[in-house]
């Protein structure tokens, strides 16, 4: 057996030889991961912001409101409710239950912002579908105006008065300049259901694209 420095020169070589085999053999390591790109991702929408509900012809007479939504908050149902060419539409209030929704053909306009561009007062109402033969158990009057190219809901205007019993009419409204004005009928303890004897209105402030009711004023 060899001994001195022959023997170590054999065991360098044997290690240089082990050592090398063991460098090709070891595993490649993997290449380094890069992150994807992240995608777009969706905004929340603005919370002050009217909901479009289709284009807006220039002048809002020129709508066709047979396409057009009405909002549902005012019955307690939630987002847009698409109604049929008669003026109706089945939908579940969070209130009431199952109800139809009407919206009648009788609209008013008028301007209140001074762009020129008339805003639109549509009547809205909703009921059992005759489950109890009672009349709407809310009214409310649905305002639209033109926003850009948009169609928008500017909200519902609901009675504001309280009634003894019933629930309070809508009479009518009256266009000024920032604000709508609506005129209420609201029952006394000993009206018929018929006939609700009070009188009231409520002044609606249009701020920007948002409408905001002050006090209810009782006039009788």
């Amino acid at each position: 057996m060899p001994h001195g420095p022959k023997r170590t020169i054999r065991l360098t070589a044997l290690l240089t030889v082990l050592l090398m085999a063991g460098a090709c053999d070891a595993a490649k390591p993997a290449p380094p991961v890069t992150p994807s790109t992240p995608g777009p991702t969706a905004s929340a929408p603005s919370p002050g912001a009217s909901p479009a509900v289709g284009p807006a012809p220039a002048d809002l007479r020129d709508t066709d409101w047979d396409d057009v939504p009405v909002p549902g908050d005012f019955c307690g149902i939630p987002g847009l409710v698409p109604v049929d060419h008669t003026g109706h539409a089945m939908a579940t209030s969070r209130t009431w239950g199952p109800v139809r929704v009407t919206r009648t053909k009788n609209i008013v306009y008028g301007d209140t912002d001074g762009d020129r561009r008339d805003e639109a007062v549509v009547f809205v109402g909703c009921d059992d579908n005759g489950a109890t033969q009672n009349a709407d158990i809310a009214v409310a009057y649905a305002v639209y105006a033109g926003v850009g190219k948009d169609l928008v809901v500017l909200g519902s205007m609901t009675p504001r008065q309280k009634s003894a019993h019933s629930h309070t009419a809508l009479a009518r409204v009256e266009f000024a300049p920032g604000r709508i004005i609506v005129h209420e009928k609201w029952y006394r303890a000993d009206d018929a259901r018929c006939c609700p004897s009070g009188d009231a209105t409520t002044v609606w402030t249009r701020e920007g694209d948002r409408l905001k009711p002050g006090a209810p004023r009782v006039t009788s």
